[in-house]
């Protein structure tokens, strides 16, 4: 039994992520980090020469930049980076490091700056994290058989080199276009690997995200008839999941409740200018301006100001109770603002869901 550990340069591979875009076909691309490890495994079993099951991927090590004091307009860009670690954690159990780069109350993007600013986010740590933590599991007796070394760049050579001169073996995974030449040598005149490159460009299809059709059950108490119903959504694990027509049923009659009280509230809230009125069934992206916690309740304003009633049950891939105020969302309209009071909405759900990608500047 071979033991394998996975090292990825988080930040390095959300760079390639256009690249591989590129080679698809598509307008963008996202990896499926719960495929990866798989391939791996069945790719090394191939250049060894033995059964896969004889290939155990122990862990996984992602190493990457965390965006700190930055501009309060990209809360809803950190939040959805943090899920995404979270998702790593506690769905795939990879381990996680990630490091802190100070914006000093700048954007995150580049593009959302000043065209004057000369800002230059630096970010610090992850690859030196990356190669301490391949050393030291190198040097540990029984901890790893062999690194796979996701990465690109030109600065890991003395680490990949000094993990093999410790009689481990490496395999390293990478991007044809995103690979240093020292690295992708098919000769290895530097010595930083035992086997062919695995080149994540060869298996596109197979690691890229699809959101396939997949049969689960309405875990609804009040659900009629066969449970079973068919979805794309991907709940979190242990999250329970309910069919459309519970899911709208237990909608309306919360609605019809709540919208008759929530107007009655001590305290007043401003759903803003009712112009550019949307129509009904109309996807809208917007921002979460006012949560009722103990209601089960909450607001989101479009960029033009008008304002929709959400009810927890109108979340899709959102927990209420971790929902924050200035968390974008996208929604449907369900019904429009009349006499000043606010519209409802339905599928509340981030605007990217799990499979955010690190951030790069």
């Amino acid at each position: 039994m071979y033991k394998v550990m996975l090292f990825i340069d988080g930040t390095w591979l959300y760079r390639t992520l256009p690249r591989l875009a590129e080679q698809s076909g598509k307008s963008e691309f996202k990896i499926d980090y719960g495929v990866l490890p798989q391939v791996v495994a069945r790719e090394l079993a191939d250049r060894l020469g033995v059964d896969p099951a004889g290939i155990d991927v122990v862990r996984n090590h992602i190493f990457a930049s965390l965006p700190t004091n930055y501009d309060h307009l990209d809360e809803g860009l950190i939040t959805r980076q943090n899920e995404f670690y979270k998702l790593l954690r506690e769905d795939y159990h990879y381990e996680t490091e990630l490091f802190n780069i100070d914006f000093r109350g700048r954007r995150v993007r580049q593009a959302d700056r000043d065209p004057g600013d000369s800002f230059q986010p630096r970010e610090k740590c992850v690859d030196i994290a990356l190669a301490s933590k391949m050393l030291y599991q190198a040097a540990m007796p029984f901890g790893m058989d062999i690194a796979a070394a996701v990465l690109g760049d030109r600065d890991f050579t003395p680490v990949l080199q000094t993990v093999r001169q410790l009689s481990k073996r490496v395999m390293l995974v990478s991007v044809r276009s995103s690979c240093a030449q020292e690295l992708a040598d098919p000769e290895d005149r530097e010595r930083v690997k035992d086997y062919d490159t695995l080149w994540m460009d060869d298996h596109i299809e197979e690691l890229e995200l699809r959101y396939e059709p997949q049969w689960l059950e309405c875990q609804s108490p009040e659900h009629v008839g066969d449970r079973a119903f068919q979805t794309t959504y991907r709940p979190r694990r242990g999250e329970p999941v309910y069919c459309d027509a519970c899911r709208a049923a237990y909608a309306q009659r919360r609605v019809t409740s709540v919208s008759t009280s929530i107007y009655q509230e001590d305290e007043e809230i401003d759903y803003g200018p009712q112009a550019g009125m949307p129509v009904i069934g109309e996807t809208l992206e917007g921002v979460v301006e006012f949560k009722k916690e103990d209601k089960g309740y909450g607001f989101v304003t479009t960029d033009d100001g008008v304002s929709f009633f959400f009810h927890l049950s109108d979340l899709e891939g959102l927990d209420f109770e971790t929902l924050e105020e200035g968390r974008e969302v996208i929604f449907e309209v369900k019904t429009l603002p009349v006499g000043g009071k606010a519209g409802a909405a339905q599928d509340v759900r981030p605007i990217d869901y799990q499979d955010e990608e690190p951030l790069e500047d």
